[in-house]
C-alpha cells in the first residue's frame, strides 16, 4: 500500500474549506478572499470557499457551462463561478444569480490597473456590433451585450472579479421602481472592461427623418453601473481606451443650427464617448438651481451608506470619469484620463454641436453627504464644436453642484491634482467642508465659471444667498485661476497657506473667513 500524500484539496478540508464534488474542483482553483485587503468586513460574507471550475461543467459553450456551474453554486447558498486564464466567448449576457461570484485567475506580475500593462489573464469576449449602413442597419441586439443580475431587487453577495471584458459592460441595477430596492454587498474589482458601451435607444429619431441604421451611443450608460442597498465596492479596475471598434457614419442626419436637418460625414459611435464608473449614481432632489435638496428623509436611496471607488483607471473621450451618490462614500486614489482634441459634431446624436452644447466631460461628481474625495489624479478636455472652431461648454474636475443633489455636509476633497476646477457650485448650503493639499493647475481643460476660479466654494444660489459654514481651504496650490467661497450668513470658515503660481490671483471672499498666509493672491472681498 503507498504512503497517504495529502493533495491541496485534503490540505483545504481540513481546514474547514468547503469544496464541491472532485469532478467540478480544480486543484489550482483560488478559496481565498481576494477583497481581504480592502478591510470591509462585509466581504466575510460572500462564501469564497465554495468555487466551482467552470470549465469542468457540461456544456457545448462558456453560456452552457456558466449556467450549470451558476445552478451549482445557487443551490450552496452562494460561491464563486472560477474561470481559470483564457479566453471565453459568450454569446449572450451574463445574468448572476443571487450569492454568485464570477472570478477569474489572479493576475501578474502586474497587480495595478494604473498601469497599462496590468492585464488579467481570464478574458471574457461578447460579440461585436458590425455596422452596415443600409436599411435598418444591423440589429442592436446582436451584441452591445453585458453582466447583469436575475434579480437586481435582492441579489446580494455578487461581483465580478479579475476578469478582462471586450465588448461588454456591468450593469447592476436596482429594481427600477421609485423604491429603488437593491441587495447588498456588491462589487466589481480588478477587472479590465473595452468597448463598453450601448447605443442610445433615442437614435434614429424618424421625426427628424433620421435614417434607420445611424446609431449614437448611449449618454448615460457607464461601462461600470452599480447599485446596492449596502456596501458596494469598485476598485483597481481599467478602462483603457477601446481601440477599433469605434465605427463612422457618413451622410448622418442632425439638426443644424437653423433647426434643419442636415447630412453630416464623419459622425463616429464611439465606445469611450459613455460614462465610465456610476455607483449608486442617482438624482436627488431637485433640478439645478430649483430645489428642494435632497435628504435622506425624502430620497433615502441617495444616502446609502458602504460605498467604496478607489484605485481605478478610466479613459474617456467624452461624458463623466466617475459619479457617486451616498452617504459617507470614499472616492480615492482613482485617475481619470480625457482625450485632447475631439471632434464632437454632435453631442445628443440629433443635434450639431455648438459652444454652448455640452457633453458633460467631467472628471468626478459627488452627490449626497459627508463624502471623502482623495488623491485623484484627472485631466479634463473639452470637445471641439461641429464648426470644429469652438470648444464647447464643459470640462470639468471634480463637482458637487446643485442639480439633483444635496447641500455639502462634512465633506473633504484633499490632496486631488488635476487640471480643471474644484467646483462646489451653488449648493445651497455648505456645513463642514475641508479643501486641502490640492494641486489645480488650469489648462486646456479650463471653462469660465464666475471668477475663474480654480478652486470654487459657493453655498449661494440665483435666487438668494445660503449658509456657507465650517469651511477650510487649507494648503491648496493653484494656476491659472483663483480661490472663491461666497456664502452667507457665514461662520468658522478658514482661508489660510495656498499658493498661487504665476499671480498675482484674485482669492474672492464673498463669505465671512479668517484669510491667512496665502501666497501669490489678491485678496478681494465682496
Amino acid at each position: 500500500m503507498r504512503p497517504f500524500a495529502p493533495t491541496r484539496r485534503d490540505f483545504l478540508a481540513s481546514a474547514g474549506v468547503l469544496l464541491l464534488p472532485a469532478g467540478l474542483f480544480a486543484a489550482d482553483a483560488p478559496a481565498d478572499d481576494p477583497l481581504a485587503g480592502y478591510k470591509l468586513e462585509w466581504t466575510k460574507q460572500v462564501k469564497w470557499a465554495v468555487v466551482v471550475d467552470v470549465t469542468r461543467m457540461k456544456g457545448d459553450t462558456p453560456d452552457e457551462q456558466l449556467a450549470a456551474a451558476q445552478a451549482v453554486v445557487a443551490a450552496k447558498g452562494g460561491g464563486v463561478a472560477y474561470f481559470p486564464a483564457g479566453v471565453y466567448r459568450f454569446k449572450e449576457s451574463i445574468k448572476l444569480l443571487d450569492g454568485v461570484v464570477l472570478r477569474g485567475a489572479d493576475p501578474g506580475p502586474v497587480t495595478s490597473a494604473h498601469n497599462e500593462k496590468y492585464a488579467p489573464p481570464t478574458r471574457f469576449e461578447f460579440p461585436k456590433y458590425e455596422f452596415a449602413a443600409a436599411g435598418e442597419g444591423t440589429p442592436v441586439l446582436r451584441a452591445f451585450k453585458g453582466i447583469y443580475l436575475a434579480d437586481p431587487k435582492a441579489a446580494s453577495n455578487v461581483g465580478v472579479v479579475n476578469v478582462d471584458v471586450n465588448r461588454g459592460h456591468v450593469h447592476f441595477a436596482d429594481d427600477g421602481t421609485d423604491k429603488h430596492a437593491a441587495g447588498r454587498n456588491r462589487f466589481v474589482v480588478g477587472c479590465v472592461l473595452r468597448n463598453a458601451a450601448v447605443p442610445d435607444p433615442a437614435v434614429p429619431n424618424v421625426k427628424i427623418n433620421q435614417k434607420g441604421w445611424q446609431r449614437f451611443t448611449a449618454r448615460h450608460h457607464a461601462a461600470i453601473d452599480v447599485k446596492a442597498a449596502e456596501n458596494l465596492l469598485v476598485a483597481n479596475n481599467r478602462l483603457p481606451k477601446s481601440g477599433d471598434d469605434n465605427f463612422t457614419m457618413n451622410g448622418y442626419v442632425l439638426l443644424d443650427q437653423k433647426k434643419k436637418e442636415a447630412a453630416i460625414d464623419g459622425v463616429v459611435f464611439e465606445y469611450d464617448n459613455r460614462p465610465g464608473l456610476y455607483v449608486n449614481h442617482n438624482g436627488i432632489g431637485g433640478a439645478g438651481g430649483m430645489g428642494p435638496d435632497g435628504t435622506p428623509e425624502t430620497y433615502p436611496w441617495g444616502f446609502r451608506k458602504g460605498t467604496v471607488i478607489r484605485d481605478n483607471f478610466v479613459f474617456n473621450t467624452g461624458r463623466m470619469g466617475i459619479g457617486f451618490c451616498g452617504d459617507g462614500v470614499r472616492c480615492v486614489n482613482n485617475v481619470v484620463r480625457f482625450a485632447a482634441d475631439v471632434w464632437r459634431p454632435t453631442a445628443t446624436g440629433q443635434a450639431v454641436t455648438t459652444g454652448a452644447s455640452t457633453n458633460d466631460n467631467r472628471a468626478v461628481e459627488m452627490r449626497g453627504w459627508r463624502w471623502v474625495v482623495d488623491g485623484n489624479e484627472y485631466t479634463v478636455h473639452r470637445n471641439v464644436a461641429f464648426d470644429k472652431k469652438y470648444k464647447i461648454n464643459d470640462g470639468e474636475g471634480l463637482m458637487h453642484e446643485d442639480h439633483v443633489n444635496s447641500t455639502v455636509l462634512d465633506s473633504v476633497l484633499t490632496n486631488n491634482r488635476g487640471n480643471t476646477y474644484l467646483s462646489i457650485y451653488k449648493t445651497a448650503g455648505i456645513d463642514g467642508l475641508l479643501v486641502e493639499g490640492n494641486d489645480i493647475r488650469l489648462g486646456d481643460g479650463k471653462q469660465a465659471i464666475a471668477s475663474g476660479a480654480a478652486i470654487y466654494v459657493n453655498a449661494d444660489r440665483n435666487s438668494g444667498r445660503f449658509p456657507c459654514r465650517r469651511v477650510s481651504i487649507l494648503k491648496n496650490t493653484v494656476a491659472g485661476g483663483g480661490i472663491l467661497l461666497s456664502g452667507d450668513p457665514s461662520e468658522k470658515n478658514v482661508v489660510k497657506g495656498n499658493k498661487a503660481v504665476g499671480g498675482p490671483l484674485p482669492l474672492t471672499l464673498k463669505a465671512a473667513a479668517e484669510a491667512a498666509d496665502n501666497d501669490g493672491f489678491e485678496v478681494k472681498k465682496g
